[in-house]
Parts: C-alpha cells; structure tokens; sequence
C-alpha cells in the first residue's frame, strides 16, 4: 500500500509539473503572439488577444502619447483607442522586437530585447530608430490582461513632429 502511495504522489507531481509546463507553454504562445500583432499598431489585429480590462502601462513613456501623455491605458477599448490615435498619427507606424532574452513567470511573460521602429509622417518623412525595451505581457485564460513596456526613450531622443 506505501509503494501505491508514493507511485500516486509521484504520479500527481509529474502531472503537475506537466499542467505547468502546458500553462506555461501557453502563456508564452499567447504573448508571443499578442506582441507580433502589437507590433502591427493595427488594432483590429490586436483586438482578438486582448481581455476586456487590459491594462497598457508604459511609465518610461512621458509626453509620448498622442494626447501628450503616457502610454497608459486602462481597459480593452482604452487600450485599442489609445494605440490606433498613437498609430494614427502617422502614415504608417510599426516596432520589431530583436528578442535577447524571454522567460515566463506565473503567466507573466518578459521580453528583453531592442526595440525598432519604422514610421512615415503625414509629410513623407521617414524615421527608424532602435533602443533597448523591457516588455512584460501577463496572460490569463488565453488573454493577455497587462502589458508593461520600459522603454530607453532618452537613449533614443527622436522627435518625429516639428
């Protein structure tokens, strides 16, 4: 009876240690995937992988925003208003991660990795720029309900506006 025990008890932790690893797998499928439609800016892309109150958290981001603010947004439709007016603003806009580094925590899913960006003004001008980025994207039931950029906007002082 002892040997059935500890065969069960293994059996429960190796099961375990399994649902983990699929959790984790998971997390890291959905986030890998939210970020490349993020990368986008396109917020019909976007919106299938964000969960209803998704917070956008960017505290780097100071007077970056469209309205002059920080990229920080509370809620799914404040999330994909903020990131399309941001997009918007340009003819087009997109960001390329050059992934150094990712692991997976309890669903939370970081990102270390240098950032690109690509942008054509409304008066045709062109600007690509790069910079080190920290992205966390925290998954829960297949959704992504955080994301946190903290992004070296001082090492990449561009201003795209005249």
């Amino acid at each position: 009876m002892k040997k059935f025990i500890i065969a069960c008890a293994g059996f429960l932790f190796i099961a375990q240690a399994h649902a983990e690893e699929m959790n984790s797998a998971d997390a890291i499928s959905v986030a890998e995937d939210y970020l490349a439609a993020y990368s986008t800016f396109d917020v019909e892309i976007m919106a299938p992988f964000i969960a209803d109150d998704m917070v956008f958290a960017d505290p780097t981001s100071t007077e970056q925003n469209a309205d002059g603010g920080a990229f920080m947004f509370d809620g799914k439709a404040a999330v994909l208003k903020g990131l399309g007016d941001y997009a918007a603003q340009y003819k087009s806009f997109s960001v390329d991660y050059d992934i150094e580094r990712r692991y997976e925590s309890n669903g939370v899913v970081v990102f270390v990795a240098q950032l690109t960006y690509d942008l054509v003004t409304k008066d045709d001008r062109t600007f690509t720029g790069a910079a080190p980025i920290v992205t966390a994207v925290t998954v829960r039931d297949g959704k992504v309900v955080k994301h946190l950029d903290l992004y070296d906007y001082a090492g990449n002082a561009e201003s795209f506006t005249d």
